[in-house]
């Protein structure tokens, strides 16, 4: 509990909600030692507000500034994802939705979540908060809906990628490379307003493709090293702004 007061602002919430992140974190980092774990995928919308008492955020943050990769939502191809992305940076990966456009900047996307991001990646000091997306929805009450995370990115490049299975079992993996800029958004939890060039095109290939609306960040450009190891290394199909062919990414040809 200690460690989380100095990881986060916690004068929002309840010392009983830090008490269970702790104690989640604990349990987590248990049973990652005990079965080898590289990373987790949770089930935290709403399993775990309305079993345990507790927003899943402050916990999966923590783990991904140790190290161990930790998705929420139960997806899986997201833990994956931000693996890789983690082993070709060398940094804390996230996950982000990235379907939140701006409304006069055609190159600009929000990426966004209720409270995941690692604190490394963070402007300034997080605060834990209420989720307020759930307590609106009716899915949790306010006490069993805290310790999600208010974090403002700091500005710095980023790489984004995907890593997803179609139908028939084959793999593809979605690469774009971006910058994070120091513009303020009107919203909750974790976000960063990030410029990526060919950001159109780039969309019309999630669409098309079927790369669904979450994606692993990290706060580094390490694209070719994604691009050579997924494209090259491990034969799958990779998609960015401008060159939809899988291979060793050409530095004339921008993400």
């Amino acid at each position: 509990m200690r460690d989380i007061d100095a990881y986060a602002d916690t004068s929002a919430v309840a010392a009983a909600s830090v008490e269970r992140s702790a104690r989640f974190e604990l349990f987590l980092r248990r049973f990652q030692a005990e079965h080898a774990i590289d990373a987790f995928a949770v089930q935290c919308w709403t399993a775990i507000q309305q079993q345990f008492g507790v927003c899943a955020c402050t916990t999966l943050s923590r783990l991904g500034d140790a190290g161990v990769p930790a998705a929420c939502e139960a997806d899986i191809l997201g833990t994956l994802s931000m693996h890789a992305c983690m082993l070709a940076s060398a940094q804390p990966a996230a996950l982000a939705d990235w379907n939140n456009l701006h409304n006069d900047d055609d190159e600009l996307v929000n990426v966004w979540h209720c409270g995941v991001f690692p604190k490394s990646m963070a402007r300034a000091q997080p605060r834990l908060s209420v989720n307020g997306i759930l307590v609106g929805s009716g899915a949790a009450p306010a006490d069993r809906a805290e310790g999600s995370r208010e974090l403002q990115m700091a500005p710095s490049p980023l790489t984004l990628s995907r890593i997803t299975q179609d139908a028939d079992g084959s793999w593809k993996a979605l690469v774009a490379q971006g910058d994070i800029e120091d513009n303020p958004a009107t919203t909750e939890g974790s976000y960063g307003w990030c410029r990526i060039p060919g950001l159109s095109h780039l969309y019309r290939n999630v669409l098309l493709r079927h790369f669904p609306h979450h994606v692993a960040i990290t706060q580094t450009h390490a694209g070719n090293t994604l691009y050579e190891a997924l494209g090259n290394y491990l034969d799958m199909p990779v998609y960015h702004a401008t060159q939809p062919t899988p291979g060793r990414y050409d530095p004339a040809l921008p993400f």
